[in-house]
């Protein structure tokens, strides 16, 4: 069925939306693999810095097809003020977690996010988990303590904060949630974005590191990449439903193993492919289960970037 997913969806119409999110993933892991390799002789303040500066070119382009400047106006201050806070603690942590760990094994840890998401939702936003949900959740946890100690000596210090960045970007998911039929997305990519400049502006002067020229094109090609990926990712999920979008995420993982062999000579474990197809086929249920239930639901108006 997965195999046959690509050309049902694209022939209802949403090949575009599928083609946008599959770039989108690999302009991500190859970010991933920039940050990963900056991230030994720079300290993670500059590299968050480059990554929300010239992120915000790709979006003030993007903006006129949007409504312009009013597209970045916001009804609800307190939770863009959440979402960017918290948004840029987690990619703090996981950008630190990832200079110091195998590529593959981050990513598939990262992957918990969404099961996170789903429990967090049960007490902020008032829903009802079922039992097949629920043990699908503690299934995916299960991939991930797997993954997290591929070599059997237990998590490591750097799995955890890559744990503890992943729960974070989980309750953001929640936080979005709500944002999503309230504000534009335009609005939510540039707080955060912003929040990353000054963030990161602020800490940059006291550990800063003089980069070469090379050094300064690969900082700027990670904010250009993440900005890019981000507005692709916007557009795959204006094309298309979440349900046929968000299964392309995992097309990461394959990433991750690719790039982390090429670049780093990395080779992921066993432990680390079956943790990953566990979180893979945990999520694909989780998602599978919220689209047959949201079925039964009145639908909220999309925002659009």
């Amino acid at each position: 069925m997965p195999a046959a997913l690509p050309v049902v969806a694209a022939s209802a119409g949403y090949g575009r939306g599928i083609a946008c999110q599959l770039t989108a993933v690999f302009l991500f892991a190859i970010m991933g693999i920039l940050v990963k390799g900056l991230g030994d002789s720079y300290p993670t303040s500059q590299i968050i810095f480059f990554r929300s500066l010239p992120a915000l070119l790709p979006l003030f382009l993007y903006l006129p097809a949007q409504g312009g400047w009013r597209a970045l106006l916001t009804r609800r201050p307190d939770l863009q003020f959440i979402r960017a806070t918290v948004g840029v603690a987690s990619m703090f942590a996981g950008f630190y977690a990832l200079s110091q760990m195998d590529f593959a094994t981050y990513v598939t840890i990262s992957f918990s996010a969404p099961l996170f998401g789903t429990l967090l939702a049960i007490p902020f936003l008032g829903e009802k988990v079922g039992i097949k949900r629920l043990a699908a959740v503690l299934t995916g946890f299960a991939g991930v303590a797997l993954a997290a100690a591929p070599d059997g000596s237990g998590i490591s210090l750097y799995a955890l904060l890559a744990l503890a960045a992943a729960f974070a970007y989980g309750s953001i998911m929640v936080v979005m949630r709500k944002l999503g039929s309230i504000d534009r997305s335009a609005a939510t990519v540039f707080y955060f974005t912003l929040a990353g400049v000054i963030v990161g502006g602020v800490m940059m002067p006291f550990e800063w590191v003089t980069p070469t020229v090379v050094d300064l094109a690969l900082l700027i090609g990670v904010g250009v990449l993440g900005g890019v990926a981000q507005m692709l990712m916007t557009e795959a999920f204006r094309q298309a439903p979440t349900s046929v979008i968000a299964p392309f995420d995992y097309t990461a993982m394959l990433w991750a193993a690719t790039l982390g062999y090429l670049v780093f000579g990395n080779i992921p474990s066993n432990q680390v492919i079956a943790g990953a197809s566990i979180i893979c086929c945990a999520g694909l249920f989780i998602l599978y289960r919220e689209t047959k239930l949201g079925l039964k639901k009145p639908k909220l108006k999309r925002s659009s970037l």
